[in-house]
Parts: C-alpha cells; sequence; structure tokens
C-alpha cells in the first residue's frame, strides 16, 4: 500500500475533526503492564486519559500472550518494583490460587517474585483499576497514523468498530510493545541484531487435568524446579525432547490442576511482519501436541493432561527500540549504573533467546553469569523514554531505549510496570504547566519526588556514574 501523502494526511484529519467527540490531556497506546500503569498514573494524577487496546482486555503478555508468572519484584532485598505494578500483584494474589509448587524455598522474596499469572483473573484486575483510577477505555480498537508538527504529535487517527477517527490530546504515551506509535510519528528507532535478527517468539500455553499431589511428591522427592529441569534432562538423554529446544522458559500452578508453561520457540521470527507472524502462530500452534506430549511422558503428575488453551498472541520478546535521550547499554548493565534522573530500577539478568537455536546454549550462560548479588540494581534513566525529536511523546515498556543486550534485562514486564508509571507522573506534570511543557524538560528530580509519593522505589544516594 503507498504511504499516505501530506495533502491526503491533512484532508483525512479535517474531515473527521468535526465529528470528533473527545479530546484528552493524555493517550495511552496500549494496554499492556506498560500502558496500564501510564493510564492509572496520568489518571491518578489529574489528567483526562484515554487508554487504547487492540484487543478486548487488557494485559498484554501477562493475558494476550499467556505468559504464566510475573518475574522478579526484588533483588532478593529490597522490593524493587512498587507503585502501581505492586498494588497490580497484590490485587491479583487477592483470593487467588495458592500455589504449593510456587511456595517452595528459594533465592527470592516469597510471595512476591515469580508470582504466578491467571489470566482471567489479572484481566479482571486490569479492569477495575483502570477504571477506578478514572481513565477512559477503548478496546477492539487500533491507532492507525499520526497527525505532527515539528515533533509534536497533535492527534492520532484510530480505527474501530465505528470507523476511522482522529483524536487529539496534550501528550501521548507509546506502550505498544512494538514502538508501533513512535515509528509513525517519525521518531528513530532500532531493532534486531547486526543481522537483523530477533529473539525467538513462543506461544505460551495451559495444560489441565494435572494431579497436583502426586506432581508436588515428585518436586520433593526429585528437587524439581521452575523449568522442569529434572524431567528435561531425562528426555534429552533418551532423545525425546522437543526439537530445537534445551530448556523450558517456566511453568506455574495457576489454579488447582491448571499450569501454565512457557515452552518451546518459534525461531527466525519478524514480528514486524504480518505475513510471518501468521506463520509463526501457526507454526507454533502445529507443536502444541509434541509439548503435552513431553510433559505426559516424563513429568509425574501430568500424565494425563490436556491442552486446554494456547495464548491468542504469540510471546513477542524483542522488536524496535527508541532511540532515546541516552541508551542503556551492556555497560550500564555491567556497571550496575545509576542516574541523576533514574525513574526505575531492576535486577533481571540478561535473558536473550536465540534468533535460531544454535544460540541459545551461549544465551543462557550469558544469563546465568550476569546475575547480580542480592541487594544489586541497575537505574533507568527517564531519557531513556524520550525519543530524540519528539516534544510531547513518551515511549514505555520494552521499547525503552537500550542497546540489545540491555533490552534483555528491561524488558521484563515489571519493570514495565516501573517505566509506564513515570511515563504516565510525568505527563501529569506536564499537565500542570498547561501542557505546553516539553516531555524532555520535566523536572526529574520533582518526578522522582512524585514517584516515591506512589510508592515507586527511588534510590536517593547516587554514587555510580552518570
Amino acid at each position: 500500500m503507498l504511504q499516505k501523502t501530506m495533502e491526503e494526511k491533512e484532508k483525512s484529519y479535517y474531515k473527521g475533526k468535526g465529528n470528533m467527540q473527545n479530546q484528552y490531556d493524555v493517550i495511552v497506546a496500549g494496554g499492556g503492564p506498560s500502558g496500564v500503569a501510564a493510564a492509572i498514573a496520568a489518571a491518578r494524577n489529574g489528567c483526562n486519559t484515554l487508554i487504547i487496546e487492540r484487543e478486548a482486555f487488557f494485559g498484554g503478555m501477562a493475558t494476550l500472550a499467556c505468559v504464566p508468572a510475573f518475574g522478579p519484584y526484588t533483588n532478593g532485598v529490597q522490593d524493587l518494583i512498587g507503585g502501581i505494578g505492586r498494588e497490580i500483584l497484590e490485587e491479583l494474589k487477592k483470593g487467588g490460587y495458592e500455589s504449593p509448587f510456587y511456595d517452595r524455598k528459594s533465592d527470592r522474596i516469597e510471595g512476591i517474585d515469580w508470582y504466578p499469572i491467571d489470566p482471567e483473573h489479572l484481566k479482571r484486575v486490569l479492569d477495575y483499576l483502570v477504571i477506578k483510577s478514572g481513565s477512559k477505555v477503548l478496546f477492539h480498537t487500533a491507532v492507525t497514523d499520526v497527525k505532527t508538527h515539528n515533533g509534536t504529535i497533535e492527534a492520532v487517527q484510530i480505527f474501530g468498530k465505528a470507523g476511522f477517527q482522529w483524536l487529539e490530546a496534550k501528550y501521548f504515551i507509546d506502550c505498544t510493545g512494538d514502538g508501533d506509535l513512535a515509528a509513525m510519528a517519525g521518531a528513530p528507532w532500532e531493532y534486531g541484531d547486526a543481522q537483523g535478527r530477533v529473539q525467538a517468539g513462543t506461544l505460551c500455553f495451559r495444560a489441565a487435568g494435572i494431579d497436583v499431589e502426586q506432581f508436588m511428591d515428585y518436586v520433593r522427592r526429585e528437587g524439581e524446579d521452575g523449568n522442569l529441569s529434572v524431567a528435561s534432562e531425562k528426555a534429552k538423554k533418551d532423545g525425546h525432547f522437543p526439537a530445537g529446544e534445551t530448556k523450558i522458559g517456566g511453568m506455574a500452578l495457576q489454579e488447582n490442576g491448571i499450569a501454565g508453561l512457557n515452552f518451546g520457540h518459534v525461531y527466525n521470527l519478524k514480528p514486524l511482519d504480518p505475513w510471518d507472524l501468521s506463520r509463526a502462530e501457526m507454526e507454533a500452534r502445529k507443536r502444541l501436541p509434541e509439548m503435552i506430549g513431553f510433559l505426559r511422558e516424563y513429568v509425574p503428575g501430568m500424565g494425563h493432561c490436556v491442552l486446554v488453551s494456547s495464548g491468542p498472541y504469540l510471546g513477542i520478546r524483542e522488536s524496535r527500540r527508541i532511540k532515546g535521550r541516552y541508551t542503556l547499554t551492556k555497560e550500564d548493565f555491567k556497571n550496575r549504573a545509576d542516574f541523576p534522573d533514574a525513574i526505575a530500577y531492576y535486577s533481571y539478568p540478561i535473558d536473550i533467546h536465540g534468533a535460531v537455536p544454535e544460540e541459545n546454549q551461549g544465551n543462557e550462560k550469558m544469563y546465568h553469569n550476569s546475575k547480580y548479588k542480592n541487594g544489586e540494581c541497575y537505574g533507568v534513566p527517564y531519557r531513556c523514554l524520550i525519543p530524540v525529536g519528539m516534544k510531547n511523546l513518551a515511549v514505555a515498556g520494552r521499547s525503552i531505549s537500550s542497546d540489545r543486550t540491555m533490552m534483555g534485562s528491561v524488558r521484563i514486564m515489571c519493570a514495565c510496570f516501573a517505566t509506564g508509571q513515570a511515563a504516565g507522573t510525568a505527563a501529569a506534570i506536564g499537565m500542570r504547566e498547561g501542557g505546553s511543557l516539553e516531555l524532555g524538560d520535566v523536572d526529574t528530580g520533582l518526578l522522582r519526588r512524585r514517584l516515591e509519593e506512589q510508592k515507586v522505589y527511588i534510590k536517593n544516594d547516587i554514587t555510580l556514574r552518570y
């Protein structure tokens, strides 16, 4: 399809403007972990906020891709992910299934790290918190175009059941996970490794019919872990482990008799190409019986398990990374770097899944070698959220400005909560200045104080390099 000319874009914009019913202070594109945190933060801080999500529910990779558990909220000593991210976790825990598998001894803080996700429960939790915040919601709607002028986004075009419409806002936050809004607006971005390859995707799935008592007897007897490493090694020796796989990404008991699994890869993935995404989705579904067969044969308690669902969408680990006013790097990770404008802190290892199977062993070694000691963390500077050349756009989630190695850590959902809350709070600070303040000019000292007031973890002893 030919790109629209500026004249066509202007004509479409002004045609839709007469029918526009809503103008907003803040528009958030994408309802994953970063998006819900951004919308809740902006709305709670007094902004007329709209969050736009192409699916029928919030949660992103946690619900859309059925990732079975949240990553670590802590560094083993401190609660790094507080604020809205922690509030979501606590709401999820209310009335949730008390998994005996999750409650085992670990090197992390129990009750917070690696908490199982029941995707249906999480959908309701996120609905409740977003609506309670006062944010407006548009499901079944995609952002399809933008109108910009000198680095300022003036309006976004959306498409849904009511057709095309243009919506205006003072500030926009891209939480699409792929940097879609930023790319449409002309913000610079990077992609993949030197060969233009990105991490493999995974179609997570849920299995039911598990004998939990038998499974837990096996766990205690064999010392089985959340990656089913004992069963996996036995299957590899027998030559029966699924082809192209080296390990299971993770398993969590989400309800009595039901487990979620992060298992299996689709390689040579091109997540910005709809034709290749279509290929990948079908290839992943085709392999699910092989995964279930392994569980039945090698995991006691799962001998009669059945596949009950797979993620509505392939789990995507990597696509665009914006070029921001600062780029977090591998060296920052090694140095446990801190920054005067740090708005979030995290400590997850460098977790990069191979673009092709041959890369997996080396990447697993890098993951284990990059683990921090308990109590260590790195800072995420606010500048990583601001694309070069953009005045009223922030980006949160896995697409923030980082090199590919660093993205392997900061992409985790818990960190996305933190960058989303920072972006939404920054937009609210801008609105208190009348909406004319550029997001890159927000007083980061004030922003850090506002985040602390919202129970976000902020270090105040900046001792490492800026």
